[in-house]
């Protein structure tokens, strides 16, 4: 399903509430408490209802789920009504890691159905934490959430609210958390940048310090193999460590074409890249612009 290029600039930054968001946003949280997660969850459904959104939610709680959908009623008994559950092994092969283009090829016939049925789409609530509590599986994980995330924001009419728990999971930056548009979590946890789609393109916005090092790497192991067109625009500042990850991610694709290459770089990008001496065929500019 193709969606609509003239799609609109998707929110991004810290996700603080659902009432603003759209069709097609994409968020993360963290969360230290359950009823901190279906509060959230609460508000992002009710939304999606108010939209026109067909709803769903994916857990695997050891009440089935009663619990978030008793909060949803006490909200609005309506949409509580309205919502399909899963667990996760309805939804997902929790046998191995994520397929990707399989997972996609599911939400979008789903999404598909929606619309034939009336609705603007469709709105997911999932607890991913059974998902990402394996180290092992973290990295297909981000690689599914860019993948999904690529399609919403070309404007196919699916926004989800993934939600992991700090107690499995840890609370140290992550790369899941690092590819959403929307991030919310403790301090340690929620990044103050992130590595996601807007309409036709892949942006690296906020700002990258030492503590996100780690995070930023795993993420853009995610970007195809390229070339990469990054739009680093919003990069309102990068450490020198996160500058070299950067560099490193975007080593020569091809004999001559780097993998990633990065537009709409502002002051700071352009002179770590000359001070630190990285590939300056990262930064394509005209001559008449060129770093000496």
């Amino acid at each position: 399903m193709t969606g609509d290029r003239a799609a609109a600039v998707r929110a991004s930054g810290i996700f603080e509430s659902a009432r603003a968001a759209g069709k097609c946003d994409h968020a993360c949280l963290a969360y230290s408490t359950k009823s901190e997660r279906d509060a959230a969850a609460v508000e992002w459904l009710v939304e999606g209802a108010r939209i026109g959104q067909r709803l769903a939610m994916v857990t695997t709680d050891p009440d089935g789920g009663a619990e978030l959908l008793a909060a949803l009623a006490a909200a609005d008994a309506r949409v509580a009504e309205q919502v399909a559950a899963f667990s996760h092994d309805q939804v997902y092969d929790m046998s191995k890691p994520i397929d990707a283009d399989a997972q996609l090829a599911l939400y979008a016939g789903q999404v598909k159905r929606a619309l034939a049925d009336g609705f603007t789409g469709i709105r997911v609530f999932c607890d991913i934490t059974p998902l990402i509590a394996d180290p092992a599986r973290r990295a297909s994980h981000a690689h599914w959430e860019h993948t999904a995330d690529a399609w919403m924001a070309e404007g196919n009419p699916l926004s989800a609210l993934c939600a992991y728990d700090v107690g499995v999971v840890g609370n140290q930056p992550e790369a899941v958390m690092v590819v959403h548009p929307l991030r919310h979590g403790p301090a340690t946890t929620s990044t103050p940048f992130g590595l996601f789609c807007q309409p036709s393109k892949t942006v690296l916005g906020g700002e990258v310090d030492a503590f996100g090092v780690r995070a930023l790497a795993e993420a853009l192991e995610v970007l195809p193999d390229g070339p990469v067109n990054l739009d680093v625009s919003d990069l309102s500042y990068i450490c020198a460590r996160g500058a070299a990850a950067l560099a490193h991610a975007g080593q020569v694709a091809t004999a001559n074409r780097p993998r990633i290459r990065l537009t709409g770089a502002p002051p700071i990008v352009k002179r770590i890249w000359q001070v630190l001496g990285f590939d300056k065929d990262m930064i394509p500019e005209d001559a008449s612009r060129r770093l000496s």
